[in-house]
């Protein structure tokens, strides 16, 4: 007895049909008919282009979704032969899984295929076949329950047909059995984090996709949940709980930077209720944390990290996407919000640094007069500097600018850095120093200012530099270093003072 195996795999909606056949005998659906030498015998037709009655493709318009009755309903054609007698009649159809394990077995249906309990599905007993488009023909069609496909997620499912009798006619017993299988995520697939890509360890940065509610005083983010299948897209709701167990681990494995801290409970709202509903197909939905403003102060300088996982879903949970923790740089949320001051107005908190190991140029901080004066040269070409750690959110622009007064300089540069390291003894601040390291402004007499006596605002009169707007892309300590040197910085040496980073 022949057996006939209908695939139905992914395609243009996720969602293909093949029929495998385990004999030689080609046919095809929609054209030639098997008449068995006119013999009236009811069979399943085999599929043009099948080699050698293995495996082949149909279209995509072999199923329906009953939306009502929540089942995807498979169209399994079923012809009669012979050249007489076209009234309609009834045929008997039942389910024999039989061949499905040898079919297994053989390879010709996939590995990870499991047969579909009788609770899943429903068959009619019985098919009419009656006369249309010049042959006999009729539709068996297993009706499949979505509800029930979730215990099948990530497997293949089968069910074996045959057709054991029919109303006056016999039944062609090489031809009378077909099995219908299906990829079950292709039709309902397991709800998951799209951004969970790394199982277990899954982080995901949350960047700049945050809404402001100013009357809430939250900043909310949106973390994405997904279900894949194009059957039952009826709104629902999955459940999502915080969990931040994972992050210290997460921490000491480098996935998520060192200066990483979970959000504190206190901190934020989070509705773990989510409701997903039909987006472009598919079921989606959004898990939104929402942080207070207020609170976020306190995380300056930090990464600020909440875990998330997937706990409840009328649909299976896929394991391997349930979990994520993301995060988000605090300085870059703060930089919207933060008064605007001067980070270097305190002239305390200045720091000599000498970068050269002689004393030829000197930098004395006067803290009386708010003041600071680097003088000397002694045709040297040493150089010495002052510097003081800056707190910068990232994104937001800032300007910095300093008033500068002197008698004239020879061979001489007066320059204002920003770098990421901080400056030390020894060590002159540079972009060889520091691949991240600024020049914002700057005197230099062999460029062309300097050489005559000098008072006004550095971004003014100085002639080397990028500038004195900055925007650096993520927040954290910087600094801001001064520093002067050459043969002659003038009689009086140059004073700086009025020093403004805002």
């Amino acid at each position: 007895m022949r057996n006939k195996v209908l695939i139905v795999s992914a395609a243009t909606l996720l969602i293909s049909f093949s029929i495998v056949f385990m004999a030689c005998r080609r046919n095809v659906l929609t054209g030639t008919v098997v008449h068995d030498n006119g013999k009236a015998l009811v069979y399943f037709p085999d599929v043009a282009g099948a080699d050698s009655g293995l495996i082949a493709a149909l279209g995509t318009n072999n199923y329906t979704i009953d939306t009502a009755a929540n089942t995807i309903n498979f169209a399994v054609p079923v012809y009669r032969g012979g050249f007489s007698d076209f009234s309609p009649f009834t045929v008997t159809v039942g389910t024999d899984n039989s061949s499905i394990p040898g079919l297994i077995q053989s390879g010709s249906l996939p590995q990870n295929t499991v047969v579909l309990d009788s609770g899943s599905y429903t068959l009619s007993a019985t098919d009419t076949i009656s006369y249309a488009d010049g042959v006999m023909k009729g539709v068996v069609m297993p009706k499949i329950k979505v509800s029930k496909l979730s215990q099948y997620s990530g497997k293949y499912a089968a069910i074996g047909i045959v057709a054991k009798s029919a109303d006056k006619f016999g039944v062609n017993a090489s031809m009378n059995k077909v099995v219908v299988y299906f990829p079950v995520d292709s039709l309902v697939g397991p709800v998951y984090f799209p951004a969970a890509t790394g199982g277990a360890n899954s982080v995901f940065s949350l960047g700049d996709s945050y809404v402001i509610d100013s009357i809430a005083n939250t900043v909310n983010y949106s973390v994405s949940l997904m279900r894949g299948g194009i059957a039952d897209l009826a709104a629902t709701t999955a459940t999502v709980t915080v969990d931040n167990s994972t992050i210290p681990g997460l921490i000491t494995a480098g996935k998520l930077p060192s200066n990483t801290v979970a959000l504190a409970a206190s901190d934020y709202t989070f509705d773990g209720n989510v409701s997903m509903s039909s987006l472009n197909g598919k079921l989606q939905g959004s898990a939104i944390p929402k942080i207070s403003i207020a609170k976020l102060s306190q995380y300056a300088g930090k990464v600020v990290a909440l875990g998330l996982t997937i706990s409840n879903s009328k649909f299976s949970i896929d394991p391997n996407r349930s979990k994520i923790v993301v995060y988000f740089n605090a300085d870059d949320v703060l930089a919207i919000f933060a008064p605007r001051v001067n980070l270097i107005a305190d002239i305390t908190q200045w720091v000599s640094v000498k970068i050269s190991p002689s004393n030829n140029v000197a930098t004395t901080i006067n803290t009386q007069n708010s003041t600071i004066l680097f003088s000397g040269g002694n045709n040297s070409y040493d150089q010495e500097g002052v510097y003081q750690a800056v707190r910068l959110y990232g994104h937001r622009q800032y300007k910095v600018d300093l008033h500068v007064a002197g008698s004239g300089a020879t061979n001489v540069w007066f320059e204002v850095w920003l770098s990421q390291k901080q400056p030390q003894n020894g060590q002159d601040v540079t972009t060889s120093w520091d691949p991240t390291a600024v020049q914002q402004l700057g005197l230099n007499t062999w460029t062309g200012c300097g050489v005559a006596p000098f008072d006004g605002q550095l971004a003014a009169i100085g002639c080397t530099g990028k500038g004195s707007t900055i925007t650096v892309p993520t927040g954290g300590t910087y600094y801001i270093t001064i520093k002067s040197g050459g043969n002659n910085l003038g009689a009086t040496g140059i004073t700086a003072s009025n020093f403004s980073f805002q």
